[in-house]
């Protein structure tokens, strides 16, 4: 199992964008985010990141590298359970990497 590989943890309702970030702002400061047709967030630790994008999806992906599944399933914990549509045990490979 490649600890690089790029996998989808969760996917989350898009139509709460804004209360996501909202969210994840309250724990960590330093988060990228934008609307630009797609919806992202980008949550850095280090020289990693998280990211929740709903770049090849209707929804909000979270996705990261298979080693930062702590940080990608400590992101989804925060959230209210009516946002999170699916969460993917094991995680789901993001095949458009």
């Amino acid at each position: 199992m490649d600890e690089d590989e790029f996998v989808i943890f969760a996917e989350l309702e898009r139509d709460n964008f804004e209360e996501i970030l909202a969210r994840l702002m309250q724990y960590y400061p330093g988060i990228q985010s934008g609307r630009q047709g797609d919806d992202w967030i980008w949550v850095r630790f280090g020289d990693d990141k998280v990211e929740i994008d709903s770049f090849t999806s209707m929804q909000l992906e979270v996705k990261a590298k298979r080693q930062q599944s702590a940080v990608a399933r400590k992101l989804v914990s925060l959230m209210e359970p009516r946002w999170v549509l699916q969460v993917f045990d094991p995680p789901k490979d993001d095949l458009t990497r």
